[in-house]
């Protein structure tokens, strides 16, 4: 009730939404002890606010069977200071707007570009860092992509998407070969969801900007079952280019030991193969932890994380304890 009285306050005070408007605000917030070693056996430990966000949902019915939608993210971890000093609590996320009716779906935003296999191969766990974190084992989140994105209807469970991404802001950070800051993307792809079946499928080409990069194709394709009990995910990922073939494989379990307590499990291994001399190197890591709902919004959950990277000398790990609320 708040949060509608709120909402409605805020949209007759700026007028730019009209009555047939719905506007949803959500959002989370968590502090966390966590614990490090690097590669290099650094160890640091300390409190901090990790998760922190507020989003703003507004879906207007333009009759006729058409609707448009509008999301817009704002991260907020209170006061969150980097290593130089700076406090940074405050920063964008996800941003876009949709026209959607019978046609399927048009949206154009400004999105960050998480690992593609981790949501459905990882079984769904939640209450981890992610094995995506740092981009050792799968590929670290490109923030951000301006992307224009069309969906098809779904029939029978499947839907198509075409999406073209104007640039990459740190492409060369993540594996895409370049020698720009920015470079273009087009992705062709398909979704699966039909009772306990989730799976995925897309294929993206990149374009390079400028002279000196080498062109690179990317392949993902991740599933996920639900057998009851527990559910059972699979993801692979490879990036093939001139130079290197770079394979990403992640395998995730997701068991609900009763209503308030589950525990999950997620292995991964990436590959770089060094084409012109056939060498290989292997990044292999696993993640583990249990999350207890105190209710249907707050949780405690604590991870393990053990990443062993083959030109290190020390397995890194990381270890967390995450207090978070979502409204």
């Amino acid at each position: 009730m708040k949060k509608s009285l709120i909402a409605l306050a805020a949209l007759a005070a700026i007028g730019t939404a009209s009555a047939q408007s719905a506007v949803t605000i959500s959002g989370k917030l968590g502090g966390s002890y966590t614990a490090n070693t690097s590669n290099a056996g650094v160890k640091t430990s300390g409190f901090n606010m990790q998760d922190g966000d507020v989003n703003f949902t507004v879906v207007e019915d333009l009759g006729g069977g058409l609707k448009a939608d509008v999301f817009m993210g704002i991260r907020l971890r209170g006061r969150e200071a980097n290593t130089d000093g700076a406090v940074d609590g405050i920063g964008s996320r996800n941003a876009t707007v949709r026209l959607s009716g019978g046609f399927g779906s048009v949206l154009v935003g400004a999105v960050a570009s998480p690992s593609g296999i981790l949501a459905i191969g990882g079984a769904g766990a939640t209450g981890f860092k992610g094995l995506d974190d740092g981009g050792e084992l799968l590929d670290a989140e490109v923030n951000s992509l301006d992307i224009l994105q069309y969906t098809t209807p779904t029939m029978s469970g499947f839907s198509g998407y075409v999406q073209f991404v104007d640039s990459i802001d740190n492409a060369g950070a993540t594996g895409r070969e370049s020698t720009a800051t920015t470079m273009a993307a087009t992705v062709f792809g398909a979704n699966y969801a039909n009772g306990p079946i989730l799976a995925n499928a897309d294929t993206t080409s990149y374009k390079l900007n400028t002279s000196g990069g080498t062109a690179e194709s990317r392949i993902r394709v991740s599933g996920s079952y639900n057998l009851g009990f527990m559910t059972a995910g699979l993801g692979y990922q490879t990036n093939n280019n001139t130079t290197t073939d770079v394979t990403q494989t992640v395998v995730g379990l997701n068991v609900p030991v009763n209503a308030q307590l589950s525990a999950a499990f997620n292995y991964a291994v990436r590959t770089t193969k060094t084409l012109s001399t056939s060498a290989s190197a292997s990044n292999k890591g696993y993640e583990a932890g249990v999350n207890y709902s105190l209710s249907k919004r707050t949780t405690v959950a604590a991870s393990y994380r053990m990443i062993n990277e083959s030109s290190a000398s020390i397995n890194q790990k990381h270890t967390r304890v995450r207090l978070m609320h979502a409204f």
